[in-house]
C-alpha cells in the first residue's frame, strides 16, 4: 500500500498470519490493565502513616535498597503512601509523601480506561493519535519523576 503522506496503524486479525501479532497485542493489555488496577486496589486497601504502610492493622513489609544501603531516597519513595493517601481521601498528605503522587494515580486511572478500550477494540488497532498521546504521557511522566529526583538529590549536595 503506498504511503500518501500520513501514518497508518497496523490490523491484527485472529484468522490472519499476524494472529500471533493479536494474541501478543491482547496479552500485552491486559497485563497493563492487571498491573494498573491491582496498585489502584491495594491503594484502597493499604493504610499509609509515617513509617510506612499498614494491611487490617497489620505492618506491610516496607524496603527500599537504595534508601536503605545509601540513606538517600529513589525517585519512587513515598508513592505508595502518596496513592493509598489519595485514594483513602487526604490530597494534602499525598503532595507531602509524593509531589506528583496525585498526578500519577490520575495516570493510572486513565491508564485502566485505555487498557479496557485497547482490549476491547481488539483485533482492531488503536487510533494512531491516541497512541502517540498516550506514549507522550508515559514519556512525560517518567521525565518528571526523574527531574524531581534530580532535584532531591541536588538539594543534598548543596
Amino acid at each position: 500500500m503506498p504511503q500518501t503522506g500520513h501514518i497508518t496503524c497496523e490490523l491484527y486479525s485472529a484468522g490472519s498470519e499476524d494472529g500471533n501479532a493479536y494474541a501478543g497485542k491482547k496479552v500485552y493489555h491486559l497485563i497493563g490493565l492487571l498491573v494498573c488496577a491491582t496498585v489502584l486496589a491495594a491503594a484502597f486497601v493499604l493504610r499509609p502513616h509515617e513509617e510506612g504502610l499498614s494491611l487490617f492493622g497489620y505492618r506491610w513489609p516496607f524496603y527500599c535498597w537504595l534508601h536503605e544501603t545509601l540513606g538517600v531516597n529513589c525517585a519512587l519513595c513515598g508513592m505508595s503512601r502518596s496513592f493509598c493517601s489519595l485514594a483513602h481521601g487526604n490530597l494534602g498528605a499525598s503532595l507531602g509523601f509524593h509531589p506528583l503522587g496525585p498526578f500519577l494515580f490520575a495516570i493510572l486511572c486513565i491508564e485502566v480506561t485505555y487498557r479496557l478500550y485497547a482490549v476491547a477494540i481488539l483485533p482492531r488497532a488503536i487510533d494512531c493519535r491516541l497512541s502517540r498521546v498516550h506514549t507522550g504521557v508515559v514519556v512525560f511522566l517518567c521525565v518528571a519523576i526523574m527531574c524531581n529526583w534530580l532535584v532531591y538529590l541536588e538539594r543534598l549536595i548543596v
